[in-house]
């Protein structure tokens, strides 16, 4: 009895402190604030990222409005105060594991960058998350 509680208990503690940990680790200031490339135009995947490079011209003059309006309605989503384009945190659904998302205007390209913060691998979900913005900026556009 006693070896079936540990094998219950044991995982489950180690799940909450992953959850605390992944709730408290404090996120680097220049990831809220940094310009990270590629910068030429097109969709970019990366190892735990995804960056999008829209030309301005593909879009309408309050493209990076309605974006932010789409952004700021994402679940588990919240912005961070920077001086320089916008930032946001989204955390994964039950451990909480942060994405930082930089959105800026540079040389004529609306630049979205999301990266994880936490491990090597975002299963794509970045990326994914990107493109669902994307389809909605644009579904918004028509």
């Amino acid at each position: 009895m006693k070896l079936i509680l540990i094998l219950i208990a044991a995982p489950t503690i180690l799940a909450g402190a992953l959850a605390i940990y992944a709730r408290l680790i404090p996120i680097e200031a220049d990831r809220f604030t940094s310009t990270p490339g590629p910068d030429a135009a097109g969709v970019h995947r990366m190892s735990g990222g995804a960056k999008y490079v829209l030309p301005l011209s593909d879009l309408p003059k309050d493209a990076l409005a309605k974006l932010l309006d789409i952004v700021r309605q994402t679940p588990r989503t919240t912005e961070v105060a920077t001086g320089h384009g916008n930032s946001f945190v989204t955390r994964s659904r039950g451990f909480g594991f942060p994405d930082v998302t930089r959105i800026w205007l540079e040389d004529g390209n609306l630049h979205i960058h999301a990266h994880l913060v936490i491990g090597k691998s975002d299963l794509g979900v970045n990326g994914d998350r990107i493109g669902q913005w994307n389809e909605a900026l644009r579904g918004s556009l028509r």
